[in-house]
């Protein structure tokens, strides 16, 4: 029962620690191939599920630090096959009594080291089937995995507590390592109804080769989370620096994304950073470098700032009253015509599954996948 509340509480707290070990994952992969199959986001989800409850099974349930206190129980044993030695003396196994079979699977001396063994078969399972590892490698990483459980036990959870308060045993290391082979033999049984993994790269591959919006609305948000950290960096810099401030923030607005959206992909064979990490790269039929330019200047200080521009006017006139009211009203008319045609060809090439945007017809160029064949494995 102990163990199966642990992997509740791991089930509870997975959606939490998965934003922390899976992102990265998952944007590896993304990076690496083009996209995300659903099936391989499931297995990297499930991996993850793996280790975190893996890692509560060995720490929980937490006990309270003043009943650690006044334990008088070892800290470690560190001699090899002592569960060997305990199954023959503290079970009522007999090779000849058939009997005796279930009582023995109900004693804690066969379930400690079944435990033990169980508890790394999925991850040599995983290391084979996902990670495409050879033998040694399981062998290696199986034991680098127990070291850090058996480590975890006894640092008594990284001083959280006074001393361990569970025994960091060299059968442990032992089992899980032979958990982790047997995983690693058994792979072909358990995913013989799965894709193997060549054929998931090969079809993540394929989607790859496409450019969709949600994978260009993607680089975008990367790229200004880049662009947030690089301008929270300057204005530090700045302060301590104690150079002048700048209060416009038409100013700082042209500044920051002039320098990293209009310059950088100029000068950076049409990508930002975050094209770059899914991928992407603008491309022109003619004179690129000046085609990419006019690109970026339309889009991100004409039609991206349009979408704030009729508010403002809008605040504006209510702000004027009935003054020039009938100015503010053609401004206002004006700066929806960029948000609205932007909008309107957003949907047609959507439904037309045309991603080409007008801007990106003006100015001849177009956004496409930098991911070839040849980066295959």
């Amino acid at each position: 029962m102990v163990y199966v509340s642990n992997i509740i509480t791991a089930a509870i707290a997975f959606p939490f620690v998965a934003i922390i070990l899976t992102v990265p994952l998952l944007v590896y992969h993304y990076h690496r191939y083009g996209s995300l199959t659903i099936l391989r986001s499931v297995i990297l989800y499930s991996f993850m599920f793996y280790l975190v409850a893996a890692y509560c099974l060995i720490i929980l349930p937490l006990p309270p630090r003043s009943v650690v206190a006044h334990l008088t129980t070892p800290r470690y044993n560190l001699v090899p096959f002592t569960f060997v030695r305990e199954f023959i003396n503290s079970t009522h196994f007999v090779w000849t009594e058939p009997s005796s079979y279930l009582a023995t699977l109900k004693q804690a001396a066969t379930i400690q080291p079944l435990f033990n063994i169980f508890l790394t078969v999925p991850f040599g399972i995983y290391l084979r089937y996902f990670f495409k590892t050879s033998f040694k490698q399981p062998l290696l990483l199986s034991f680098t995995l127990s070291l850090f459980f058996e480590l975890t036990q006894l640092s008594g959870l990284y001083g959280i507590y006074p001393r361990p308060y569970r025994l960091f045993d060299v059968d442990d290391l032992l089992l899980n390592i032979s958990g982790g082979l047997l995983g690693f033999y058994l792979q072909p049984l358990v995913t013989f109804f799965l894709p193997t993994r060549e054929s998931l790269d090969q079809a993540a591959y394929a989607r790859g080769q496409k450019v969709g919006y949600f994978r260009r609305l993607l680089a975008l948000a990367v790229d200004y989370c880049v662009l947030g950290i690089i301008t929270f960096a300057i204005a530090v810099i700045w302060r301590l620096l104690k150079l002048p401030t700048i209060h416009s923030e038409m100013l700082q607005y042209c500044l920051a994304t002039g320098a990293y959206f209009l310059m950088l992909p100029v000068f950076w064979r049409g990508k930002t950073p975050g094209q770059s990490l899914l991928q992407l790269q603008i491309v022109a039929d003619h004179h690129p470098r000046w085609a990419i330019f006019w690109r970026q200047l339309l889009l991100f200080f004409i039609v991206i700032p349009s979408f704030q521009l009729w508010r403002v006017t809008l605040d504006a006139a209510v702000a004027s009253g009935q003054q020039h009211f009938d100015v503010y009203l053609f401004i206002i008319g004006l700066s929806l015509l960029p948000p609205l045609l932007f909008t309107g060809n957003f949907l047609l090439s959507w439904v037309t599954k045309r991603p080409q945007l007008f801007y990106e017809k003006l100015t001849h160029t177009r956004v496409i996948s930098s991911i070839h064949p040849t980066q295959q494995p």
